[in-house]
């Protein structure tokens, strides 16, 4: 996908990948917009930000309609928002983990089926989903976040089969450790890191390939 004056989503924009994809797809020449809790700190002509809590479907809906209403189409969607924690099953609330799954989970169900509709009638589009190496294999402490992040891989591969016949490609792209602000409030410190913009680059490097080539997932772990 040609990424010049092409309309993009960002859910958690604020920070860390959701970040970093914002200026990465502004510096390809798209026009983007950012859906997050706290307000993103880009400062472009082609970039809006829209107050936005993912784990409540009214303010889903508000934006995605301003998008259209402004743009008329979203070309890609890339479903970041997310955070995690690790601990004990017994120590966990379950309010928590319903927020854990209304952000990693629910909200990409909600966000892609916003913009499925009129992708299939363009016959074009990109959703790229953020999972996790957390959702390959289990990890101690990790029953809300890896359980999160495996329904992430199982959601986007079929999705991807759903919307791949319309012309439409679904990727699913898995880092492992990244330094952003997930590793202050997750309770676990990885040993290695990955910049939130190397990440960010790869995202625009797998939209930008061509519209007949379909990168369903990819894992990548810090050397």
């Amino acid at each position: 996908m040609n990424l010049a004056e092409k309309t993009a989503v960002v859910t958690g924009s604020s920070s860390g990948i959701g970040l970093a994809v914002c200026r990465a797809l502004l510096d390809a020449g798209a026009v983007v917009f950012g859906l997050s809790r706290r307000e993103t700190p880009v400062a472009h002509e082609r970039f809006r930000w829209f107050k936005t809590d993912v784990t409540r479907e009214a303010e889903i809906d508000r934006a995605f309609d301003a998008v259209f209403a402004e743009r008329g189409r979203v070309d890609l969607l890339v479903n970041n928002a997310g955070f995690g924690f690790f601990r004990d099953i017994e120590l966990i609330d379950p309010a928590e983990w319903r927020r854990l799954i209304d952000t990693n989970l629910t909200a990409m169900f909600l966000c892609s089926r916003k913009v499925a509709p009129a992708m299939k009638k363009a016959g074009r589009g990109m959703i790229v989903n953020v999972g996790s190496v957390a959702g390959k294999r289990g990890i101690k402490g990790g029953t809300a976040y890896c359980a999160s992040k495996f329904a992430v891989n199982g959601f986007s591969e079929s999705l991807m089969e759903e919307l791949r016949g319309f012309g439409i490609r679904v990727a699913c792209l898995n880092p492992g450790s990244v330094m952003t602000e997930f590793f202050d409030h997750a309770g676990v410190e990885p040993k290695k890191l990955m910049q939130p913009g190397d990440l960010a680059r790869l995202i625009v490097l797998l939209v930008q390939l061509p519209d007949g080539m379909l990168p369903d997932e990819m894992t990548v772990r810090p050397l």
